[in-house]
């Protein structure tokens, strides 16, 4: 009577044989472990874990097999190794979620199209510390590598300084007849 239903799949399983030379050790082909093979000793087959152990290539009999037994070997797990990736095939679609961090960076590798910043960036503007561009204190003087900054001697506003913030200002500094600088719990201002 012919098959009916779906086509039956081959496969090549890889098979070794030895023969037995009055010894426990023999080496196999293929890196495998104790499960990852059915032995049979002359067509009797063994009980892994319990006639035999495997390690890597190493397999051992807990006893001796007799001088012409015919060892045979079929493999069902091999142990595949995972090579080393050349450089530059990884995409970013192979790559865990926050798995790279400011750690793994390499300096300079981050520009300003890939900051959380709000502003536009320019030459004239700072990134600060709530990821705003904006000036970062009174103007410059000089050019180059020759940069001094500088602020206003004088207060004409009212100030407060949040709670969890440094603040400073290069004195003598005077405070308008009306004006105030108001220094939050936990907050500092210094007056170099």
């Amino acid at each position: 009577m012919a098959y009916i239903g779906r086509g039956i799949n081959y496969g090549n399983a890889v098979t070794q044989q030895l023969t037995g030379n009055n010894g426990a050790s023999y080496v196999l082909l293929y890196d495998t472990t104790t499960d990852g093979v059915v032995i049979s000793l002359d067509g009797v087959v063994q009980v892994n874990g319990t006639d035999f152990n495997i390690v890597n290539t190493a397999l051992t009999f807990t006893s001796t097999v007799a001088t012409g037994i015919i060892i045979n070997v079929i493999y069902t797990g091999l142990t595949s190794a995972i090579g080393v990736p050349a450089d530059n095939t990884i995409t970013n679609a192979k790559l865990a979620n926050n798995a790279v961090d400011s750690a793994e960076l390499a300096a300079g590798s981050v520009d300003l199209t890939h900051l959380s910043a709000t502003g536009t960036p320019s030459s004239s503007v700072a990134l600060k510390g709530d990821f705003t561009w904006g000036t970062a204190g009174g103007p410059s003087l000089g050019s180059g590598d020759e940069c001094i900054r500088t602020n206003s001697n004088q207060i004409n506003q009212n100030v407060t300084i949040p709670t969890g913030t440094n603040a400073a200002s290069i004195g003598p500094i005077t405070i308008g007849s009306s004006y105030a600088i108001t220094i939050s719990s936990g907050a500092t201002y210094t007056v170099i």
